[in-house]
Parts: C-alpha cells; sequence; structure tokens
C-alpha cells in the first residue's frame, strides 16, 4: 500500500474527498428561506443636459414633444363627490296668435296706374248676390268710379250713377259701368254650327297671319273655354265703352290729383278682359302700342303674378286696333 506523499509545493496536505457546493445542515431544522436579492439603486438622474450640449435647437422638436405641450395633470382641481344636479327642463313655447289676412286679401286688388285699380269681384257678387263694395283703395279711400264685368249682368253695356248718391255734394258722384261676359264654363255643351263657326274664325285668322291651321291648333279651338288663350271675351263695342268711360273720370295717372280712383273688377276666371279693359285705356291716352305697355307691367315687381302674361299677342293686336277708333 502506497503512501500519500505531499505535493513538494505545498506543505498542507489534500483531502480526497471533494467539498460538497451545498452547505450541510445535521440537525433537523428547515433551512432558511433563500432571500432575494436586492434592487440595484438607481443613479441619482442627472440634470437634462442643454439644447447645446445635444448639438439641436429645441425649436426642431415636435412640440406635442416640449414639456409645455403636455397637459399639466396636477393642475386640475378634483372632482367633487357631489352629484351633478339634473337639467332645468326648456318650457315649452308660447304659440303664437294665429295670423289672419287683411279684409280682401284674396281679391287680389292691384294698383296699375295712380287712382286706377283692378281686382277679383267679391264671392257673393260671383254667385248672383248684390252686396255693396267694401273693397278700399289706398288710404281706406272709397272708390269713385267702378267697371264691373260679370257674367250675371242682363245688357251688354250699362251706365249709371248709384242713387243713393244723386244728391250728394260734391263734384265726384259714384258712377258705374257694367259690362256682360260670356260664361266660359256652361253647362250646356256648344253645339256642332257653334264650333263650326269657331273653326272657321280660327282658320281665316291663321291665314291672315300667313299660317294653316294645324290639327294641334284645331283642338285648341275646339276645346278652348276662353280662359287661358289670353284673348279676351269681350267685342269691340264693349272696350270701346270702358275706354270712353275711363277718360270721362278724369284720370290724371299722378298724385294728388282731383281724388278720382276707379275699381275695375271681373271674376276669377276672366283676368283678361280685365287687363283688356285698362289696356285699351292706357295705349289711347299715352299713344303707346298695347305689347310695350304689357312688357313693361310684366316685368314690374309691384305687380302681382296673377296680372301678369294674360294677354296673348293676337288679343294686344285686337285692344289695339280698338283704341285706335
Amino acid at each position: 500500500m502506497k503512501e500519500h506523499n505531499p505535493s513538494p509545493s505545498s506543505g498542507i496536505p489534500r483531502s480526497r474527498f471533494r467539498p460538497l457546493s451545498l452547505p450541510v445542515y445535521l440537525d433537523n431544522h428547515k433551512a432558511p428561506t433563500k432571500r432575494m436579492p436586492r434592487p440595484p439603486v438607481e443613479p441619482p438622474m442627472a440634470a437634462s443636459p442643454s439644447p447645446k450640449q445635444l448639438g439641436y435647437q429645441l425649436a426642431s422638436i415636435p412640440r406635442m414633444l416640449r414639456p409645455s405641450g403636455r397637459p399639466h395633470l396636477l393642475s386640475h382641481h378634483r372632482a367633487s363627490a357631489a352629484p351633478t344636479p339634473l337639467p332645468t327642463p326648456t318650457p315649452a313655447p308660447t304659440p303664437k296668435a294665429p295670423v289672419h289676412p287683411p279684409a280682401g286679401e284674396s281679391r287680389c286688388r292691384q294698383m296699375l296706374i295712380h287712382g286706377l285699380y283692378i281686382a277679383f269681384e267679391d264671392d257673393y257678387v260671383d254667385f248672383g248676390h248684390a252686396k255693396s263694395e267694401d273693397l278700399r283703395a289706398d288710404g281706406g279711400r272709397e272708390f269713385t268710379h267702378f267697371i264691373s264685368l260679370s257674367t250675371h249682368h242682363k245688357a251688354s253695356i250699362k251706365e249709371s250713377v248709384d242713387p243713393a248718391q244723386r244728391n250728394r255734394k260734391g263734384p265726384l258722384p259714384t258712377r258705374r259701368l257694367r259690362l256682360h261676359l260670356p260664361r266660359l264654363y256652361s253647362p250646356i255643351p256648344p253645339t256642332t254650327a257653334e264650333l263650326e263657326e269657331k273653326v272657321r274664325a280660327a282658320r281665316e285668322a291663321a291665314a291672315a297671319r300667313g299660317c294653316e291651321l294645324s290639327q294641334e291648333d284645331y283642338y285648341d279651338v275646339v276645346f278652348d273655354e276662353g280662359e287661358g288663350s289670353g284673348f279676351t271675351g269681350l267685342d269691340a263695342l264693349q272696350l270701346l265703352a270702358a275706354r270712353d268711360f275711363l277718360e270721362t273720370t278724369g284720370l290724371s295717372g299722378v298724385e294728388n290729383d282731383s281724388g278720382v280712383r276707379v275699381l275695375v273688377t271681373t271674376p276669377r276666371d276672366h283676368r283678361t278682359d280685365a287687363i283688356a279693359v285698362v289696356m285699351v285705356y292706357l295705349s289711347g291716352v299715352l299713344g303707346t302700342p298695347v305689347r310695350r305697355i304689357l312688357r313693361t307691367q310684366d316685368g314690374m315687381a309691384g305687380v302681382l303674378p296673377i296680372w301678369k302674361r294674360t294677354v296673348s299677342a293676337d288679343c294686344a293686336a285686337f285692344i289695339e286696333e280698338v283704341a285706335k277708333l
């Protein structure tokens, strides 16, 4: 058996057993709990370098990254724990009073020249019931002269003075001119002879203009009942009576005149006839063609649209011929 000789370089004898890597406890106690390593202590924060030290300008940093652009979270007050009050209910709006149109608004009263007015006739009169005129001129003044166009008048032309005004003192008694209008919507259909007469007259009028009556024009003539054609239902004698009546009223067409106020009334489906009465008077007094007067009237902003573009070119030529008589 060999003896172990110590290494000449070490004076301590070397053990034959390797040391254990873990501690050995010979008693019955449990091993102590393993202690967690402490987190490393961070070094104190260094001062922020200046923009010059970083080598760029502060203006080059986006605004959202600048300290001034960050929201100040600590600057807001802490929300109160009190409950939020309920909103006050909005009171219901007070209903507006109903708007009532002025009396006679639906009659579309229109002044064409100073002192000369046109309007639709009263509904009572339209149904054949006699009724005094309650429509007034500007300023609430009464009319002094009336031209009534109606399908209920018996005579073709009738002029009169109101009996109640015969003994009235003053130079302006109330005068009236009544002109009969043909019914446009008759319950009795026209006879064959009446239709043939209408077609014959239309063919002659077309030939006078150097035209021929087409099939479309033929149906327009046969089924036309007057309104919408732009031609008046008054004849030449009735238009002359209206012109002479207006000339004797003393209308001046300017303000501060003698106080003459004339009202021309017509059924709602006879607008062309009312305009024809006015045009035959104005064309004769002014010496101006009817078409030019109509263009001027249709271009005026103060004239109601219902009284515009109601007279055709053929009717304008017919009125102008009557005005020259």
